[in-house]
């Protein structure tokens, strides 16, 4: 009997009795046993599973953390890209602008660039060269105001011989000479002269007696009048309507000469008027504003024109004609 099981059981029938070997019974003991333990060994399974699953997520999270600051990073650098390549532009567009004012200035003071030598070098030479000008023009300056006198016939010849007072019926300097960010080009450049406006068709008035030179279209400035006066000077016209003279003609000051226009490179109705004195661009505002009995004013503005020798050359005329 120890080998056997026995197994009652009761309803309201009676009781029956099952016997069941000892083996049967270790086999069940221990396919019980091993459900447990397959159970247990899934759950530990799943435990793991699942903190690998967690721990690929703390990581997923991680990457993509690191993805968006590396995203970050690459447009900040390609934001400093794109500001050193525009800081490149920008400098070399300076270097290139500088050049060229340098030349202007070393074609003004008479000297010939050095090819073989830096800006920085270039710029040096010039800045001595205008010193040593400076120093000349102060130390005759004296002088100069002792032969100023100018008497009313000297100062006649001046009004007529050389551009000077109001030409013309403008509205306002639209445009000053020197360098400007130019309206058309949108770059800096040296600006020669004086954008006047004014209407269309408005007369323009020659500011001194001279020679017709040129009457044509030229270039940027459209249709274009150079005048020839006395002692070096002359002066330019553009953006014109229409022309009242043509090449070869002589005129006297005060006479109708062109008309107001907006030709070649313009934004709208006005007159470019430039003063040129031996090949160099002057202020023609100066000698707009400018008494002629007053050479003193002028002597200092502008220092470039050789106002003792002109007025020398005015005594000898006056001289002759008496």
């Amino acid at each position: 009997m120890k080998d056997r099981l026995i197994i009652t059981i009761s309803d309201i029938h009676g009781s029956k009795q099952y016997t069941v070997h000892e083996m049967i019974k270790q086999a069940v003991w221990w396919v019980v046993m091993g459900i447990l333990l397959i159970a247990f060994a899934t759950y530990i399974y799943i435990s793991m599973i699942h903190k690998k699953l967690s721990d690929l997520d703390e990581k997923l999270i991680t990457v993509q953390q690191k993805s968006l600051e590396l995203e970050k990073i690459n447009g900040e650098l390609i934001t400093k890209n794109t500001a050193l390549e525009q800081g490149i532009r920008e400098r070399s567009e300076k270097l290139a602008s500088i050049d060229s004012k340098l030349k202007e200035v070393e074609e003004i003071i008479g000297i010939g660039p050095d090819i073989n030598a830096s800006i920085e070098e270039r710029l040096e030479d010039t800045k001595n060269v205008q010193e040593e000008k400076l120093a000349e023009v102060e130390k005759n300056k004296e002088q100069m105001l002792e032969e100023a006198k100018v008497t009313a016939i000297q100062a006649a010849f001046l009004s007529k011989s050389i551009p000077s007072g109001k030409f013309l019926n403008y509205r306002r300097i639209s445009s000053k000479f020197g360098y400007r960010i130019h309206p058309v080009t949108n770059k800096q450049s040296f600006h020669a002269g004086l954008d006047l406006s004014a209407p269309m068709g408005t007369p323009i008035y020659a500011p001194a007696d001279g020679t017709v030179e040129y009457a044509d279209v030229k270039g940027a400035y459209g249709n274009f009048l150079l005048i020839s006066h006395s002692y070096g000077f002359k002066t330019a016209y553009g953006h014109l309507s229409k022309y009242a003279v043509k090449r070869g003609d002589f005129v006297s000051k005060g006479d109708v000469i062109a008309y107001v226009g907006s030709t070649g490179r313009s934004t709208g109705p006005h007159l470019h008027y430039e003063i040129r004195y031996l090949n160099q661009w002057l202020d023609p505002k100066n000698f707009m504003m400018w008494d002629t009995e007053d050479v003193n004013v002028m002597k200092e503005r502008v220092a470039k024109v050789n106002w003792n020798q002109i007025l020398r050359q005015i005594q000898k005329t006056i001289d002759l004609v008496h």
